[in-house]
């Protein structure tokens, strides 16, 4: 596993592929692990760079403060150390925060920009339903075990028939969670700059192309927050996939594969990025 040093950070990533790159950039707690099987899906097209945002995963755990503006600074970095001058970035969650930050603030270095289940932010955002609210509530709980806590979230992460429909695969996440838990000092880091963020006064100024995608069952993002990105970045395209929730890349990885090269090519025809 190597890392890179990236903005005062060391952030552990992965490679895989040798096409143009793309860089996957994940949501809470996430680590490389938890994209399943959308990087070798897109390795036959794409350099994929999968990474461990800083407070989660193998990357540094800040003692200090720090915000979604500081986590795209790490994804400059990370690309600086890679010698890859402009990249495709497909982010989820708060990974699509991540996204929306790089979009506004590097688009010399965004070529196109996927931002999925995610939304801009501040007090125009959509809220989590209460119910989703709640499990979080209950999250905190310092008696629940990893293994406790990813099943609590199973129906918020996911779409009805992925859970009913493929137990061995909700196994396998269950697994990755128990496997790669986030320490508490990095989700307590991450989620302050998750609450400390509003994106939606950028949106306007974005002129990379930009595609958002949301699943019409997630629990977490509501799909309206997609429609008022897609409504507010211009001319972004929306698309929705149906019977997914909000972590539909884990779900439907071909899919996701699919409108993630459906979406690239035109883009990448006069690339001049290194190998």
């Amino acid at each position: 596993m190597p890392l890179a040093k990236a903005n005062g950070m060391e952030i552990a990533y992965d490679l895989l592929g040798t096409g143009e790159p793309l860089l996957l950039i994940g949501g809470f707690g996430m680590t490389r692990e938890f994209w399943g099987g959308l990087p070798l899906a897109l390795s036959e097209r794409f350099r994929v760079v999968s990474y461990d945002n800083r407070g989660s995963g193998k990357s540094s755990v800040p003692a200090e403060p720090f915000t979604i503006a500081d986590m795209a600074a790490d994804a400059i970095g990370l690309m600086d150390s890679l010698q890859i001058q402009s990249a495709c970035i497909f982010g989820v969650s708060m990974g699509g925060m991540i996204a929306q930050m790089l979009c506004a603030g590097y688009h010399t270095r965004v070529r196109r920009a996927i931002l999925g289940s995610t939304t801009h932010g501040g007090p125009n955002g959509i809220p989590s339903p209460p119910e989703a609210e709640k499990t979080f509530e209950a999250l905190a709980d310092p008696s629940l075990s990893p293994e406790a806590a990813a099943r609590m979230l199973i129906p918020v992460l996911f779409g009805s028939t992925f859970i009913t429909g493929s137990p061995e695969r909700v196994e396998a996440y269950i697994r990755i969670c128990v496997e790669h838990p986030q320490t508490k000092s990095g989700a307590i880091g991450q989620m302050a700059a998750l609450l400390g963020f509003d994106a939606e006064k950028e949106l306007d100024g974005i002129r990379t192309p930009v595609l958002v995608v949301t699943g019409d069952e997630d629990m977490l993002i509501p799909q309206e927050n997609s429609m008022l990105l897609a409504r507010k970045i211009p001319d972004a395209r929306l698309e929705t996939i149906a019977g997914a929730g909000h972590n539909f890349f884990f779900e439907k990885p071909d899919a996701t594969a699919a409108l993630i090269e459906g979406f690239m090519p035109g883009a990448l025809q006069d690339d001049t990025t290194p190998p």
